[in-house]
This record gives C-alpha cells, structure tokens and sequence, in this order.
C-alpha cells in the first residue's frame, strides 16, 4: 500500500515500513531493514511527533483532485497496545529473557549485600564503596558498551554478556573471601552494560513503531514487580539454603535469559565499512549528534534531577520519618510501599491510555508534578496525607519514564541506538554516584525539609528552562 504526499510542492512516493519482526505482513510489501524513523525524516514529516500519525494527511492520485485520506496508524488508535504488543511472539521472548535475568540480577545483588554485610561484616564504607565501584563502573564502561553493540548485533551482544554473567555467578560459589566481590562485581557490572546497551537498541526492531511505548511501559513494569519480589525471594533463599544457592539460581537465569534470546530471528549486522571505523571515532559522531539535538538534551538534564530526587527519597526517607513525621518503620515501609504501587499503576496506565499523547508534553507535565509534589510534602504532617502524596509521585514517576526512554528510542537512527543508549546510561549512573556522595553533604548542611523543597524548586525551574531552550531552537531553525 503507498500513499502520495506533497513534499515542498511536488508529489512524493511512500510505502510505511514494517518492523522486521512485524508478524504477519502484508503482501507485497517489502521491509529495507532500517530504522522505521527514518523515511518521517527523508519525507520531510521530521517535525511531526510520532503520536500524531493519527492525524489525516492530504493525498493525491492521477485521476482526481486531492482528498482526505486516513492512514493505517489510525486504527492503532483505536487498538488496545498493551494487548497487540503481546500478540508479537518476538516481543514476548525478549520480554521473558529480560524478566528471568531482572529478577536474577536483583537476587544477584541482593545475595552479594547480605553475603558481605551479615557473613563477612563489612563495615558502612565499605559496602558504600562496593556500591560507589557499581555505578562507576557502569558510567565508564556504557559508552564503549554502546559502541560496539553498533558494531555487532545486538541479539549476540546479550547472548555473550548472559552467558559471561551466568559463569561469574557460578564462580561465586567458589569465594570465600570479601576482597573476591570487588571484581567479581565489577565484572558483573560490565557485562550489565552490553546486556541493557543491546537491549535498548534491539527493542525498536521487535516492535512496530506504535507499540513501542506499550513495550517500554510492560518492560518498566515487569521490573518493578521485580523489585517487589526478589528481595522477599532472595531472603526467603538465604535463609533456608545460604548465599550460595542464590548465586545457583541467578546463573541459572542468566543461562534460561540467553536460550531465550537465541530463539529470535537473527538482525542484521553492521557493514564491514562501519566496522572498520575506529571505536573512538564511532562514538564521537554519537556523541557530536547527542549534544546536538536539544530534544535529547533536555530529557536527560530532567532524567538526572530526576535521579538526584530518587536518590534523596530513598536515602533520607527513613530519617525524614523519623524526625519530621514522627513514624516508625511500619509508616515508612508503606510509604515506599505507595511508591512502588504508584510506579507500577502508572506504568500500566501509561502503556494503556496515553499512547497518542506528546511524548515531551507528558515528560514535562510529570517532571512538574514531582517537583510540585515534593515541595508539597515537606507540607503534609499527616501520615495518610503523605501516602496518597508518593503515591500520585509514583504515578507521576513513571509517566515520566516510559515516554523519555521511548522518546529516545524513536529519535535515535537504527544505527547509532546503541551508543545513545551508552551515553543515556552513562550519564544516569554517573549522576547515580555523584548524588550518592553529594546529596549527605547536603542533608548534613541543611534540614530535610530544606533539601527536598530545593530540590522541588530546582526542578521546577529547569523543566521551565528546557522548554525555552526548546524553543529558542525551534524559532532559530
């Protein structure tokens, strides 16, 4: 099926490309294998957001005048994604091999902090510092992760690191000395790297265009539920069989991830020409591209406030609680506990219902509510108050995050996802460790009740300075 569009006044021929994992095409139509962003561009429809294919375009034939056409995507609108992105069969491994090796890294992790706190008693340090190493490591080694996911095929790329993650598990069970679980963590943190970087990169190929916040949505959600359910997993295993069982366990996931991954349809790899580059080179193009587009700029300075806040609330939560509100540990148990139930709502209500809406619009509107939110809660003295507070806060969080990591995803080229991803991950987790250090300075200068509400002001205010920068780029183009 082809539709003819004016394109600066003269007739231009497009056919809508299909995913390569796109089941059941229709017939006649071809698939070039590239990035399904990329005929928007060529076409000269840069400008219209991805949410807005709904809208009826003007088309022409050689018999009669111009009328009013609906394309394919408006039936999209009227479709449940949620409910078509699981009839992809694809997505639906990638999903599984992405769930089983979640929930195995969060009983990796937790196995590796009850494994050097109550067995070994390390002291406050160094478990900070075994943390600090983690998202040091990762802020690191995500570009050069990034890069050669580019270079080779994503699907390979995760195939390798679960299968290097499952044997450093399975070599854990030979350790029995603290000073063993640095570079054992430090190795499980460079091949999480590849593993998220190709993940990232291989999703926009599994599923059509329009389903890919629907993805991103159910991908987010399954790893909150993960959340929720390893450490009460991970506990339940270590104290009935020990650290060592649970580390059986997470290499046996990380295996069951990999035969997954190896039942998709292979995806093409880089040309010898790309490959030939020089690793620096590749990633400097990346990188001259990421700053120059303010669109992916400003959602990464909102992701890091972002991250600066998270870490806050889960740091000082308790010690807010504590002094401020007066609660004991049931209190602040249920307030992470409407945090995680708001999260794990919004995500779904976002996959849901909000498919069609802009994606920037909804990422400053979220960014907004938290801010707001925040400020608010410094406020709210009353427990049920601040419950209903993290609950609309974690609503808001993950409005926020599914349409940013789509958002990023949609804007990349098929050839340079995996060293945007690279970069986006670089700088989160880098941001991850430096609030990790700063952020106690700061409690120990100010009240909490100060921090938060600078906090809130703060990112009020930058998500109003990235709209105008924005802006200011809109009107000089």
């Amino acid at each position: 099926m082809t539709w003819n569009f004016l394109v600066r006044g003269k007739p231009f021929l497009t056919t809508p490309p299909r995913s390569r994992y796109s089941e059941s095409p229709e017939t006649g139509s071809s698939s070039n294998g590239q990035d399904s962003g990329l005929w928007i561009r060529e076409s000269g429809f840069e400008s219209l957001a991805p949410s807005h294919f709904h809208y009826r375009l003007l088309a022409m034939d050689s018999t009669g005048p111009p009328h009013s056409v609906t394309p394919e995507w408006t039936a999209a609108s009227k479709r449940k994604p949620m409910l078509e992105v699981w009839r992809n069969r694809h997505f639906r491994t990638l999903w599984l091999a992405q769930a089983v090796s979640g929930l195995g890294s969060w009983l990796a992790m937790f196995a590796l902090v009850s494994f050097g706190g109550f067995r070994f008693k390390l002291s406050v340090g160094e478990l900070g510092g075994m943390a600090a190493l983690f998202f040091l490591t990762l802020a690191l080694i995500f570009p050069l992760a990034g890069t050669i996911v580019d270079r080779t095929s994503p699907q390979k790329v995760m195939i390798a690191a679960e299968g290097f993650r499952a044997s450093l598990m399975f070599l854990l069970w030979l350790v029995w000395e603290p000073s063993f679980l640095y570079p054992i963590l430090l190795l499980t943190g460079c091949a999480t790297c590849f593993f998220l970087s190709a993940h990232l990169a291989l999703l926009p190929d599994v599923v059509r265009r329009e389903e890919l916040l629907a993805a991103n949505a159910l991908g987010a959600q399954t790893q909150q539920m993960n959340g929720i359910i390893a450490p009460l997993l991970a506990g339940s295993v270590i104290a009935r069989f020990g650290e060592r069982f649970c580390f059986a366990l997470n290499g046996a996931s990380f295996v069951f991830s990999a035969l997954c991954l190896s039942r998709l349809a292979p995806r093409p790899e880089a040309s010898a020409a790309r490959r030939s580059h020089s690793l620096w080179r590749d990633l400097h193009h990346a990188l001259d591209r990421f700053v120059r587009d303010r669109v992916l700029l400003s959602v990464m300075s909102l992701a890091m406030a972002m991250i600066v806040i998270t870490n806050a609330v889960n740091v000082f939560g308790v010690i807010y609680a504590r002094d401020v509100l007066r609660a004991g540990p049931r209190d602040f148990g249920l307030f992470l506990s409407a945090l995680g139930l708001g999260a794990m709502g919004g995500f779904w209500l976002v996959g849901r219902y909000v498919h069609t809406l802009s994606r920037m619009g909804l990422i400053r509107a979220s960014a907004a509510a938290i801010g707001a939110g925040l400020i608010g809660m410094t406020v709210l003295t009353r427990m049920i108050e601040v419950l209903i507070g993290a609950l609309l806060m974690g609503m808001a969080a993950a409005a926020f995050l599914v349409p940013a990591q789509t958002l990023v995803q949609e804007r990349t080229p098929a050839r340079l996802r995996g060293r945007t991803s690279g970069l986006a991950w670089s700088l989160l987790f880098a941001t991850q460790a430096i609030a990790a250090i700063g952020l106690g300075r700061l409690a120990a200068a100010l009240t909490l009740p100060v921090l938060y509400r600078a906090l809130g002001i703060g990112l009020l205010v930058l998500t109003g300075l990235m709209m105008l920068y924005e802006r200011n780029r809109a009107r000089s183009r």
